[in-house]
């Protein structure tokens, strides 16, 4: 990360002079390099630091140099809608969240929220215009702010990130289709979580507050979740064994690759011990931000699928009230026998990223341990 590091909540946006010559071109070299961009493996460039990992490492280095790390508050604001236009951000840490207000400034509406990796504000120095929305820190975040001049010269010097930069307006472009179409014919829609994501769909729903069923569907069609909204709001949740709130967290944290579909209703569906969600744009951001510790988590457990687990001590040690049932729960499926981090998953009611925490706390403290197949079974 760069060495330069700012504490303000908001700092200042001093005016960047435009570049005063054209990008050069670039050398038959710097187009081979783009070449090779355009064939690596898909998925390559799926946030900033992906693609920077794909450049050369000195380029890399030079990419983060150029930036100055900055530190927002909760409820702080990265830049106004209608402000100039003078640098864009990447998302280090934290998640930021994309409102759109009228012209006269009222009736803010979140869209969308971005996490570490993303960008935001570049649009607005491709098309030389004002900010065409508000940017705000929900909880706290680190942005990498790289000024007009840095964002040109990049465009200009290194072909790899204009390749990086038009996939990514392409994915939003996208994305705003699909956001698109739910507006205007929410009353049968269906598709790939492949292609549809999920926050945007959930946002979606809440803004145009849909009465209605989701119905999540494995790749043979069998049925894996239903949820039911209410003016936008999920009142019933339901995915493979859980149910409620753990449910709607699994459903942001698994990343299955299956179908949806959404049946609009004309009055709220009726369900029994319905959940109440105030706001459900923090929800996800909420549910985004455990998925993302989850992932973090599952890189230092690294539990191999061969794998069972077994417990070293005869009873429980769990401190803090956080969690205890799921700990009490993995404990005692564990005094059954040993079991797999899978089976574990599916025998728990509880979201994966609960068991995956409690596991990581009971591998830290070693009260659990991986099981050995002798002649005599597991030991």
């Amino acid at each position: 990360m760069p060495d330069h590091r700012s504490t303000s909540s908001h700092p200042g946006s001093p005016e960047v002079p435009a570049a005063k010559s054209t990008p050069p071109k670039p050398s038959d070299s710097a187009i081979e390099r783009a070449i090779t961009a355009l064939q690596v493996e898909e998925g390559a460039f799926n946030d900033f630091f992906s693609f920077c990992k794909k450049v050369n490492p000195k380029e890399f280095e030079r990419i983060l140099r150029e930036g100055q790390l900055v530190q927002y508050g909760a409820n702080s604001v990265v830049y106004p809608q209608g402000e100039n236009s003078d640098c864009f951000f990447v998302i280090n840490d934290g998640q930021v969240e994309i409102i759109v207000a009228d012209q006269d400034g009222r009736n803010p509406v979140p869209l969308v929220n971005l996490c570490k990796g993303e960008l935001v504000g570049e649009t607005g120095l491709l098309l030389s215009s004002v900010r065409s929305a508000s940017v705000r820190v929900p909880e706290s975040a680190t942005l990498l702010r790289f000024d007009r001049e840095t964002f040109f010269r990049l465009l200009g010097t290194l072909p790899e990130f204009g390749h990086y930069l038009a996939v990514t307006l392409a994915r939003r472009l996208e994305k705003t289709t699909a956001q698109l179409h739910f507006y205007s014919n929410t009353c049968e829609l269906s598709g790939s979580l492949d292609f549809f994501d999920l926050p945007t769909v959930f946002q979606t729903l809440n803004i145009s507050r849909q009465h209605g069923m989701m119905f999540i569907f494995s790749l043979t069609a069998g049925i894996l979740g239903e949820f039911a909204f209410s003016d936008g709001n999920p009142i019933s949740a339901r995915f493979q064994h859980l149910h409620g709130e753990e449910a709607l967290l699994d459903l942001f944290q698994a990343e299955p690759k299956v179908n949806f579909g959404f049946a609009r209703t004309i009055e709220p569906p009726v369900v029994e011990n319905p959940i109440q969600i105030p706001n459900v744009n923090e929800f996800v951001m909420h549910a985004v931000h455990l998925k993302d510790e989850m992932q973090e988590l599952l890189q230092k457990l690294n539990i191999p699928d061969d794998k069972l687990v077994k417990r070293v001590h005869a009873q429980l040690d769990w401190t803090g009230a956080e969690f205890g049932e799921c700990a009490r729960t993995v404990w005692n499926e564990l005094k059954k026998e040993p079991r797999g981090f899978h089976d574990l998953l599916a025998l728990a009611p509880f979201s994966r990223y609960q068991v995956v925490f409690v596991l990581s706390q009971l591998f830290e403290t070693g009260q659990i341990t991986y099981a050995e197949l002798t002649p005599y079974g597991y030991r």
